[in-house]
């Protein structure tokens, strides 16, 4: 019988040295992972969210992970990874089993805790702000911000992170997440700092006061071409189901605000 594989971070694979089989992820999965899905009758996964996708890819069944962010893919039933600048959303199982660890995320550097935080305040906000949106998913993204307003622990966050993956898998993200696709693919900028930067501008759009949720300051990245980014965020339908609307000429202003 095969042995359980663990699947984890170079800096999480520590917290569970029982494990003799691992899978070290150094980064966001690109479509290469796609080779071994389904290939590891069990998996765990110990770290976040590109961690626990590549976990659920290469798992045929549902995993047991232990999230180290509050990035939720350890409540919704998809997988991220990337050909080339295309990014990919792989369906697959939700997990069975989800614990967040104090003692893994005690010492959660403070650059990953913010812009963990700009995920979870995206996934609510993009799901409150869709045209599917549910009495259910409206009520997950409410629970997720009240944390988000409070002095929360790296557990209450991971939490929030939760409830709010919980949220997208009713109903999917729509202009937040689609734009910062091509700002992760284009430049290699992170996935959380894209959001940082695109959350004042789309909030201001979206008439959405945002202040009693961030405790950060503004987050600026260098110059970048506003017309690709638009073109390529519009790609993703996602992006249509935005309650306002959304043309390439709407998003050029959000991005240039």
């Amino acid at each position: 019988m095969q042995e359980t594989l663990l699947v984890c971070s170079r800096s999480t694979k520590k917290y569970l040295p029982e494990y003799s089989r691992t899978f070290v992820v150094t980064g966001a999965a690109t479509k290469e992972i796609l080779d071994f899905e389904g290939s590891e009758a069990s998996v765990v996964a110990i770290g976040g969210g590109a961690v626990i996708d590549t976990a659920k890819i290469i798992s045929k069944n549902p995993i047991t992970c232990y999230p180290t962010t509050a990035a939720g893919s350890s409540n919704t039933s998809h997988s991220v990874c990337w050909d080339g600048t295309r990014k990919l959303s792989i369906k697959r199982e939700v997990p069975k089993d989800v614990y967040v660890v104090e003692d893994f995320i005690r010492d959660l550097p403070p650059m990953v805790k913010e812009n963990t935080m700009y995920d979870v305040l995206s996934h609510c906000l993009d799901s409150m702000w869709s045209v599917n949106k549910t009495r259910e998913s409206t009520k997950l993204a409410e629970q997720a911000l009240d944390i988000l307003k409070q002095d929360y622990t790296n557990s209450e966050l991971v939490e929030a992170g939760n409830i709010a993956g919980t949220a997208i898998e009713i109903c999917p993200t729509t202009i937040l997440h689609s734009l910062s696709y091509p700002i992760t693919a284009f430049y290699n900028i992170s996935h959380g700092r894209a959001l940082g930067y695109l959350l004042p501008r789309v909030c201001d759009y979206m008439n959405f006061d945002f202040s009693e949720y961030n405790k950060y300051p503004p987050v600026d990245l260098p110059a970048m071409d506003y017309f690709l980014i638009a073109n390529n965020a519009l790609k993703y339908n996602k992006i249509h189901d935005t309650m306002k609307k959304i043309n390439v000429d709407t998003l050029i202003g959000i991005l240039s605000s």
